[in-house]
């Protein structure tokens, strides 16, 4: 997948580096969370992950009425996605590690309560 964002040339330039420079055992594949923000008039929007192809979508934090909430996408049994609007970069700074860590659905938004949007 082309990532066309320049934190991920950079990432990309630091990964070749540094398994260039380690032995052969702990040499580790690039494989980047994509991501990307966008702030529209006074509404920030920020995604991590991949926003196709996904199983289930649940509003975990906020409320879609207000324009202002966190939305968490299952693939299988997997987080696959952390999708927040207009809530601030903190909100969704841990979901993003789920995401790029590969979280279990339950554990990534807590097994009681949640509705699928």
């Amino acid at each position: 997948m082309r990532i066309g964002h320049r934190t991920n040339a950079a990432g990309q330039g630091m990964a070749a580096a540094r398994n260039l420079l380690a032995p052969p055992d702990a040499r580790r594949p690039f494989v980047p969370v994509p991501y990307f923000w966008s702030d529209q008039y006074d509404m920030r929007v920020q995604a991590y992950g991949h926003l196709r192809g996904h199983d289930e979508v649940a509003v975990v934090d906020g409320d879609l009425a207000a324009r202002r909430c966190l939305v968490a996408y299952r693939t299988g049994e997997r987080l696959s996605v952390a999708l927040a609007v207009g809530m601030p970069p903190k909100a969704v700074r841990g979901r993003r590690q789920a995401v790029a860590g590969g979280a279990a659905w339950r554990d990534a938004v807590g097994a009681a309560g949640i509705g699928a949007a």
